[in-house]
């Protein structure tokens, strides 16, 4: 995979306006403050979060403490809100010093693959930038890069090497068809695909039948908890091989049907923004996850491997021990594992940069003078701001880890939602009007698709150019067609934001970011497709762009339909990682 990074599947979702004091933005999310009941966070329990005991603007905050019990739903939205604020926080020399916690010498970046599929920790050092890479779509639960198939079931795209036959496709009159010999593909008017061969006449392919695959609505809290059901279409990714025709990648299945994927889902897409700035990426981890990863020795971590994460004091004790032996203090053993995706892009590019989080990198520049193919040339050291981060953590009792994201509030629209306010259930009418850094005034779509890809050594579009970008799971929630389905999850999300946000200093950068939501499994079971719970369709508008659906009813990815274990192999990057010295 070279020098890019790998961005797992993940999560969603809106935010605070006028009373951010965000003005510099012609338009941005609101999140609402007249939400009925949900999960609001004290003012006491905010003022918890702060090292000082207090509010303060650029305070530093202390990590949750996982080794506790949470109760759902709030304690999951609760914990997520903590994670990010301290993350977020200004690291202090008790830290090692850096930009932000998550930057500090208490936390690693994770290198990309190297020639051996390895990878490797670099510890944060306040003297040096950190690396950012471009993306790379979301793996899959064979850590193969996915697309989404029009039904909603995760396809896997399989890496394409030496000595395997020429793909084949089936036809619908039951003959097969080299795919070198398709000539043209086109997108129809409704959005199929309709290929060609070399004299012009229309080939039909025998398409992959699938049944929609419909995720299960689930919520649980201390007053109700509704039934769930298995979804076997989520818990095994449909495997493909992919051939670019005229442009448009096609995905055949090993029987040679083609997969029905609604063109312009890339499995290497690549985001830009509106004004054409590229978007890079970064994976860290904390001192426990990277201790508790090198204690497993060099070998490569079998994928059916019994070994779960730390989830009490008990567990993370030895991790403790074993990274003392090694000359390093771990200095906040009960915030357990914990691991983070990031979404960055030039400081330069957005008209108010600091209303963002800021950070140096190094990134890597492009080559733009052909528009339809952008070649590495080199590296830059740059300013960045943060689009979005995945605060991803084990719990007590949760091995398969606790997904939650954040975005920044002048992204992205959201698509139409509902909520309970305190005049009744309200409606929120999808509104694209305004400067987002992702989608055009008042588009109207389509949205969430893409022509870019990397190939390998460049970036290729017809041209190489931005998508339209629509949030379709406001707060994470599927609405199943009907806005007011997911209304009583959107509202303890909406809720928690609104009452943390309100309670941060006017001046503190943090305010300018929202939580779309958090997920988790019924008791800390491995993710079986019905199980899932929380806003259990996240997806962050900056790192699931493209499967995250085009509307809200559209299927979608869940963070558990790639990361299907409760055990160590639900990171993606565990596994691989080597040790370190």
């Amino acid at each position: 995979m070279s020098w890019m990074s790998k961005v797992q599947c993940g999560l969603c979702c809106g935010a605070l306006a006028a009373t951010l004091g965000y003005s510099q933005m012609a338009r941005a999310q609101a999140v609402p403050t007249d939400a009925s009941g949900g999960c609001p966070i004290a003012p006491a329990t905010v003022a918890s979060f702060f090292e000082s005991g207090a509010v303060s603007l650029n305070g530093v905050v202390k990590p949750a403490d996982s080794t506790l019990i949470l109760a759902p739903n709030c304690g999951f939205f609760q914990w997520t809100e903590q994670m990010y604020l301290w993350l977020t926080s200004p690291a202090p020399a008790s830290y090692g010093g850096g930009s932000h916690i998550m930057f500090s010498p208490q936390f690693f970046t994770v290198s990309p693959e190297d020639s051996s599929g390895r990878r490797t920790f670099i510890q944060n050092s306040p003297r040096l930038p950190i690396n950012m890479f471009l993306r790379a779509m979301e793996l899959g639960p064979h850590g193969l890069p996915i697309v989404m198939s029009r039904t909603g079931q995760v396809v896997e795209v399989q890496h394409e090497r030496r000595g395997l036959k020429p793909p084949v496709i089936k036809l619908a009159n039951g003959k097969t068809l080299l795919a070198s010999k398709i000539a043209v593909a086109r997108k129809t008017e409704q959005g199929t695909l309709a290929l060609f061969d070399v004299k012009g006449a229309q080939i039909k392919p025998k398409l992959l039948k699938l049944t929609p695959a419909i995720r299960p609505r689930a919520m649980l809290t201390p007053e109700h908890s509704a039934m769930v059901v298995p979804m076997k279409a989520f818990k095994e990714a449909i495997q493909a091989r992919k051939v670019i025709i005229s442009k448009i990648p096609i995905f055949i299945d090993p029987a040679g049907n083609v997969i029905d994927v609604e063109p312009g889902q890339a499995d290497s897409g690549v985001l830009l923004s509106q004004n054409g700035a590229l978007i890079y990426y970064i994976t860290a981890v904390n001192d426990v996850f990277a201790y508790h990863r090198s204690m497993q020795g060099a070998g490569v971590i079998p994928f059916n491997t019994g070994l779960a994460f730390p989830m009490t004091a008990a567990d993370v004790a030895p991790v403790v021990a074993f990274a003392a032996g090694k000359g390093h203090a771990i200095k906040d053993p009960t915030a357990l594992a914990i691991e983070t995706k990031s979404s960055w892009m030039d400081a330069s590019a957005v008209a108010n940069p600091a209303d963002y989080v800021q950070v140096s990198a190094v990134v890597p520049t492009f080559d733009k003078s052909n528009p339809n193919s952008w070649v590495p040339n080199g590296q830059a050291t740059l300013k960045l701001v943060m689009l979005g981060l995945h605060v991803v953590g084990s719990t007590n009792g949760h091995g398969e880890m606790v997904w939650g994201t954040f975005e920044h509030l002048g992204n992205a629209p959201n698509a139409t939602y509902a909520y309970n306010s305190t005049s009744g259930l309200k409606t929120i009418a999808q509104n694209t009007s305004g400067s987002w850094l992702f989608t055009p005034n008042g588009s109207a779509g389509p949205f969430n698709t893409t022509s870019n890809s990397w190939t390998g050594s460049a970036i290729t579009g017809s041209p190489v150019s931005a998508a339209a970008v629509l949030r379709a799971k406001p707060w994470g929630s599927n609405d199943g067609g009907n806005p007011a389905n997911a209304a009583g999850l959107n509202t303890q999300v909406i809720s928690a934001n609104a009452s943390v946000i309100s309670q941060l200093d006017p001046a503190d950068v943090r305010r300018n970011y929202f939580q779309l939501g958090t997920t988790w499994t019924i008791g800390g079971a491995a993710p079986n497709g019905g199980n899932e719970v929380g806003t259990n369709h996240l997806a962050n508008a900056t790192m699931e762009t493209f499967a995250q659906g085009a509307t809200p009813s559209d299927p979608s990815a869940n963070c558990f339909s790639c990361h299907t274990t409760n055990k160590v192999s639900v990171s993606h990057v565990y596994r691989e990682l080597k040790p370190l010295p």
